[in-house]
C-alpha cells in the first residue's frame, strides 16, 4: 500500500494556515464596527452598511453566517438541506462566498485586500477557503483551487488542497 505522503501534509498546512488566519479573524478587531448577517430554519437577511455588506440565506435545518468587517467588502453565506455556512470578510474590495448543503460545512475567509474566496460543501463534507493578499481560493465540487497572491484551499469530499504564496504553489 502506497501512502501519499505530499497529499497528507499539504492537506495538514492548509488546515492549520486556515485554522490560523480564522483565528487571526475572530481575534483581531479593527476600528470599523463589524456588519453581520444570520439566518437559520428558513429565514434570511441582509445589511448594507455604507461600502459594505453582508447576507445570510438558511433554509430548513440549516444556518448561515457572514460578516463584514471591512466597511467595503461584501460577505455572503448560504445554507440548505442540513448545511452550515460562514462567511468572514476582513478587508475592503474583498469578497467571501460560503455555501453549503446536505449537511455540509462551509467556511469563507478573505484576510487581504482585494481577495476573493469562494467555499462550497455538500455531501456531509467540510470546505474551507482563506484569500489573503490578492488571492482566490475556490474550494468545492471541482476540488480546491488556489490562484493570485495568498490563497488556501481544502475539500475535504474530493481530498483536494492547495496553497499558494508567492512563488509556493502546493496543490494535490
Amino acid at each position: 500500500m502506497r501512502i501519499n505522503k505530499f497529499g497528507a501534509r499539504a492537506a495538514a498546512f492548509v488546515i492549520g494556515g486556515s485554522a490560523m488566519a480564522w483565528l487571526i479573524g475572530v481575534g483581531g478587531g479593527t476600528a470599523e464596527a463589524a456588519t453581520t448577517c444570520s439566518a437559520a430554519n428558513g429565514h434570511q437577511v441582509e445589511h448594507i452598511i455604507g461600502k459594505g455588506g453582508c447576507g445570510a440565506k438558511a433554509g430548513p435545518g440549516s444556518t448561515a453566517f457572514s460578516e463584514e468587517s471591512s466597511g467595503a467588502g461584501t460577505a455572503v453565506a448560504v445554507a440548505d438541506k442540513g448545511g452550515n455556512s460562514t462567511a468572514r470578510n476582513l478587508q475592503p474590495g474583498s469578497t467571501a462566498l460560503a455555501g453549503s448543503t446536505t449537511r455540509g460545512t462551509a467556511y469563507s475567509v478573505t484576510t487581504g485586500p482585494s481577495a476573493f474566496s469562494v467555499a462550497q460543501a455538500r455531501h456531509g463534507g467540510t470546505t474551507i477557503a482563506v484569500g489573503g493578499w490578492g488571492g482566490q481560493a475556490i474550494a468545492g465540487a471541482d476540488g480546491a483551487v488556489c490562484q493570485g497572491g495568498f490563497s488556501t484551499a481544502f475539500d475535504s469530499t474530493t481530498g483536494k488542497a492547495c496553497l499558494r504564496s508567492g512563488s509556493i504553489d502546493l496543490h494535490n
